[in-house]
């Protein structure tokens, strides 16, 4: 019989009575349920390690600007003219600027850019090159709460188009399908924090600065105002009229605002009204932003679209200190944004057929071009850290230059001479000062007269500027309008030489009532102004 230790008389058991004494067993930690196996093509988002990115113009909702009044008309045609060829050219400029595009499941079977390329009366060479675009995992379909590519749609979509992807993902071609989560409370829980996140956006845009608002989305700075007075301020109160327990959809703000009465939201047609074409661009920039930032990946918006920068998201200094990590990567994601819609040139890759970029990606240019692009924008942000300037300087102009020769070459591949062209004006401005000469193609020249005649015979400065304007697009801010900077040329007297430049150009007094409006940064797109 085992005798109790007793304690010492300080009241503490010795070393020796201590190994006398049974020792407790500490509980065995709790071993994680292992994960359920994933087949080969079962993608999550940390697989996609090739530069991967979401394009917004891809979304069955996404109008042109220059296209989104025409759907206000009252006789307005079931599909809107020019939005298929629009998203087409997007869908190639989303696959030369990325190593992965990622795909919503339901925008191959609502959205014609993208299954033209696969129905039956499609070219045999546009089915082979999509299928191998998939099988090489260049466009991957993200998958919301479906398992398979090949579930039933629960929502209104093209039925030939459906049985065509079914057709294209089980006989033609093997892709990966990409979740947020394969485990199924994992997933829906991620997918509930995009629609909160959506559902706390959406009272704040009210409380957009109109000025910057303007700026970004081409407006009067009036109408701007009115919108915070007007359709925003009634989103903010029927918004907060709404159960708090579920999140808001994006299309019950269209029903509510903007989709004509009687219609659907995919139909297009809008309401009557100035505020309704910017408003349903920030509903949708607003939205596309959801599962790229869920998911880390890249948003692109399409040039002719407002910016990223269009939602003013808060990258103060208050904020980096409150969560620095999430503020770093916010300012990558607007860097990004920035970047992708600066290095795009005229006519973007519209011309090029599925073929041709698949032969474009395989060439040593594009790989040097989207290398460059993920050392950038991944890596040098990497757990919230920001680049310093110099690096910053340095790195862009390493994708400017990559960039520049992957698109010569891109040109060059080019077999076929079709798809959305954009009209481009090249414009070459010569400035000192107030004097200014601007070239347009197929425009008469013009120069500011009182300007040249105030010129003094001193030396100066001349800027030789390139301008390229999208004639496509609403205003100089949107399209693929870009200028290009030359070094700075010295004049020795600038009275005299720029009467030398006028008599060279044909001109000895012409009248401009004012001198031409300035353009970007060299390899930036057009002011916005």
């Amino acid at each position: 019989m085992a005798h109790p230790v007793q304690p010492g008389p300080d009241g503490h058991t010795g070393p020796a009575a201590q190994e006398q004494i049974p020792r407790q067993r500490e509980p065995r930690p709790a071993v994680p349920a292992p994960e359920p196996a994933r087949r080969d093509n079962q993608l999550v988002f940390s697989d996609l390690d090739h530069y991967p990115v979401v394009a917004q113009a891809l979304d069955n909702q996404w109008l042109p600007s220059e296209l989104a009044g025409g759907r206000q008309d009252a006789n307005a045609p079931r599909k809107a003219p020019g939005v298929v060829a629009a998203a087409s050219a997007e869908l190639r400029r989303s696959l030369v600027n990325s190593g992965t595009l990622v795909v919503n499941r339901a925008f191959f079977v609502n959205n014609e850019a993208l299954y033209a390329n696969f129905v039956p009366q499609a070219e045999a060479a546009d089915r082979n090159a999509f299928a191998r675009l998939l099988n090489d995992r260049a466009i991957v379909p993200y998958l919301l709460t479906e398992r398979d590519g090949t579930e039933d749609f629960a929502f209104a979509h093209d039925a030939v188009a459906g049985r065509a992807w079914r057709r294209l993902i089980t006989e033609e071609s093997d892709p990966g399908f990409v979740r947020l989560d394969w485990d199924e409370q994992g997933n829906r829980a991620v997918a509930e924090r995009i629609g909160q996140r959506f559902t706390r956006q959406l009272p704040g845009l009210r409380w957009l600065n109109p000025q910057e608002l303007a700026k970004d989305l081409g407006i009067p700075v009036e109408l701007a105002t009115s919108m915070g007075s007007g359709i925003l301020q009634s989103i903010y109160t029927w918004a907060g009229a709404q159960d708090h327990t579920t999140n808001i959809a994006r299309n019950a703000v269209y029903q509510e605002f903007l989709t004509r009465p009687g219609t659907d939201p995919h139909q297009c047609l809008l309401r009557d009204g100035d505020e309704i074409v910017p408003t349903k661009q920030l509903i949708d920039l607003m939205y596309s932003l959801g599962l790229a930032d869920a998911s880390g990946l890249v948003a692109l918006t399409p040039p002719g679209s407002p910016p990223r920068r269009t939602l003013q998201e808060d990258v103060s200094p208050h904020a980096r200190e409150q969560d620095p990590e999430a503020v770093g990567l916010l300012i990558r994601n607007l860097v990004a944004d920035s970047l992708h819609r600066a290095v795009d040139g005229p006519n973007s890759y519209a011309a090029l057929s599925l073929a041709d970029i698949i032969a474009l990606r395989e060439t040593g240019e594009w790989n040097t071009y989207v290398g460059s692009l993920e050392a950038f924008l991944h890596d040098s942000f990497r757990g919230g850290r920001i680049p310093d300037p110099d690096e910053f300087s340095e790195r862009t102009a390493t994708i400017a230059r990559d960039h520049a020769r992957m698109l010569r070459t891109a040109r060059r591949s080019s077999r076929s001479g079709e798809g959305f062209a954009r009209d481009i004006t090249t414009v070459l401005v010569l400035q000192s000062g107030a004097a200014a000469l601007q070239v347009v193609s197929g425009e008469p020249l013009s120069v500011s007269t009182a300007a040249i005649q105030a010129l003094t015979a001193v030396g100066g400065a001349l800027t030789v500027r390139l301008e390229f304007w999208d004639r496509g697009a609403r205003d100089r801010r949107s399209g693929l309008g870009h200028s290009l900077t030359l070094p700075t040329l010295r004049l020795g007297n600038l009275k005299r030489d720029w009467q030398t430049i006028l008599a060279a150009s044909g001109l000895s007094s012409v009248d401009a009532r004012e001198a031409p409006r300035r353009g970007g940064q060299a390899d930036q797109q057009a002011r916005n102004d």
